[in-house]
């Protein structure tokens, strides 16, 4: 196994054993991280003593749409589409549940060039693809992994790995991953959904289009059916190489509404509840067939400033909305139940870099001098704005609690809720002005996921850096950083760009976000990962692999 760079001792819940896990990859050294975040867990209803046992369906809900092509891995935008991803599709390594180690799947092991510019990996020789429409279930090679990460670089909406430069089949079972230049977080980025393997012939089949509605991976499921927006059907895959699955299939069902979402899991109707949140956290606790955990998410809740348009193009006016809004009430409010922690940076607390006296680089709260920056900016009377939201009650909260403190200054802020695909338009566009959104990447801890995107102008108007932050020098510096085997340079280096983005001013930051998940308390053999998604049959050792009682 290979060691993340900086290691992430966090509490991961684990409700079935954890065995060891061995590879042929060496080990590097961690540092230790400058702050744990303890996993809370709710006790009332324990897993009752028993063996596994095989069969029966998963159902889950998730409150985020699923269009047409999304489950193509090119066009997965957001946390909703990584959930089905990540069950039939595999990447070349995998993070481990607790974060800090990268385990083989599609390959077996690695090797580093001493540039750091090139990774070569040996692929597994028992892989076989899912049987499709244009292909029955072929074993997979090297070619396939060139052909499905070369894709995924050219193709992507959000610019999947900005540095890399091209992947090439060495032989039936090696490939070589050159870069353009060296980036401590390559295998991070490996393990996003948009890195998983897929047959070119059932792209070619299916067209660009069509392949995201029966898309075809090398996971332990299969989806054998998919209505966007509604539900999207997976069943067991006889075939897999890996763990046998002890479910015969899962069901995600698309449950926006909240209200709805938690009415589902209380009568029964759904098995878990990925997007639990707010009070109905408390109803999850306060029911005794349902049991709730919750973890931290190593993501980060804000309200970003596009700084293109011409209102937030001018710093004092950014200045102004961070010093009229007050984060602590936002926090308070809403996220009282556990789902979110205060946190003013563009960092969760849960990075290795971060420290609570980075804290005082956020503006403080004062509503009469951003009254007197806004007079200063050409703008005594305030000014109408546009506040781009998803649709989760989080998001609609905290927006109102920042439309109300707005209105303080003269601000005037018209709140629309917008579906996740619509956001992506947005960004991509660069239509939006202010924009609440959260951010990270899953996982990982390090700062390079975090402000290090945050700051990076080859990802302009996507999920990263849509306040179009660009800057030559501090491009360089965002790429010396990540490239950086030192970690005391790399502190250093992240530090100066986390106070680049709070001099700046590119949004508003008020909270590390944690996952909670409900599920009936029938449901075992789950492990809470550091990142959003729920993985129902993990690799061997991980100890995840749901089963039903």
């Amino acid at each position: 196994m290979k060691k993340l760079f900086a290691l992430f001792l966090s509490g991961t819940l684990v409700l079935s054993a954890l065995s060891g896990c061995s590879s042929s990859s060496s080990s590097t050294s961690t540092p230790t991280p400058a702050t744990t975040t303890p996993t809370s867990v709710d006790t009332s209803a324990p897993v009752p003593a028993g063996e596994p046992v095989y069969g029966g369906t998963l159902r889950i809900a998730i409150n985020r749409s699923i269009n047409a092509k999304a489950l193509d891995p090119i066009f997965a935008d957001g946390t909703a589409c990584d959930q089905v991803v990540n069950q039939y599709g595999e990447t070349l390594v995998q993070l481990s549940p607790d974060g800090s180690e990268y385990l083989p799947c599609i390959a077996t092991d690695w090797t580093i060039s001493d540039d750091g510019m090139t990774y070569t990996f040996t692929i597994r020789d028992d892989v076989h693809f899912q049987v499709g429409e244009y292909q029955d279930g072929r074993l997979l090679t090297a070619e396939d992994v060139a052909y499905s990460l070369n894709r995924a670089h050219e193709k992507a909406w959000w610019n999947y790995i900005p540095y890399f430069e091209y992947a090439e089949a060495i032989d039936e079972h090696t490939v070589a991953c050159h870069l353009e230049y060296a980036n401590a977080l390559f295998l991070y980025d490996l393990t996003s959904p948009s890195g998983v393997m897929i047959p070119q012939e059932e792209v070619d089949g299916w067209g660009e289009e069509e392949f995201g509605s029966h898309p075809i991976g090398t996971g332990p499921f299969k989806v054998v059916e998919h209505v966007p927006d509604q539900y999207t059907k997976l069943e067991k895959n006889p075939n897999y190489w890996g763990v046998e699955p002890y479910l015969d299939g899962l069901t995600y069902y698309i449950i926006v509404d909240e209200a709805q979402n938690m009415n589902a899991l209380s009568t029964g109707e759904i098995d878990v509840s990925v997007n639990i949140a707010g009070d109905y956290i408390k109803q999850v606790k306060d029911n005794s067939n349902l049991v709730l955990a919750q973890g931290p998410q190593n993501r980060i809740a804000f309200c970003g400033y596009n700084m293109s348009d011409p209102i937030l193009s001018d710093k004092r006016v950014r200045d102004a909305i961070s010093m009229a809004v007050d984060r602590n009430q936002i926090v308070s409010a809403v996220y009282a139940n556990g789902d979110g922690i205060a946190c003013s940076l563009p960092i969760p607390v849960t990075c290795w870099l971060y420290d609570e006296s980075l804290e005082s680089l956020a503006p403080a709260y004062d509503p009469e001098g951003a009254k007197k920056l806004l007079e200063e900016a050409g703008y005594p009377n305030g000014f109408d704005i546009v506040l781009s939201v998803g649709q989760s009650d989080a998001y609609v909260r905290a927006a109102t609690i920042i439309q109300a403190m707005l209105s303080q200054i003269g601000v005037n802020v018209e709140i629309q809720s917008i579906t996740p695909t619509e956001m992506t338009d947005r960004l991509l566009n660069n239509t939006v002005q202010l924009f609440m959104r959260d951010g990270g990447q899953g996982g990982s801890t390090d700062p390079a996921s975090f402000v290090g995107n945050f700051l990076d102008s080859s990802k302009l108007h996507t999920n990263y850096n849509a306040w179009c932050y660009e800057d030559p020098e501090t491009d360089e510096l965002v790429r010396k950083a990540a490239a950086s085997t030192n970690q005391e340079e790399r502190i250093e280096m992240y530090q100066e760009l986390l106070k680049e983005a709070m001099d700046t001013d590119i949004g508003l930051f008020y909270a590390t976000l944690n996952t909670s998940w409900g599920m009936q308390n029938n449901v075992h053999g789950y492990v809470l990962e550091t990142g959003a998604v729920m993985r129902v049959c993990g690799l061997e050792g991980t100890g995840i692999n749901i089963w039903l009682s």
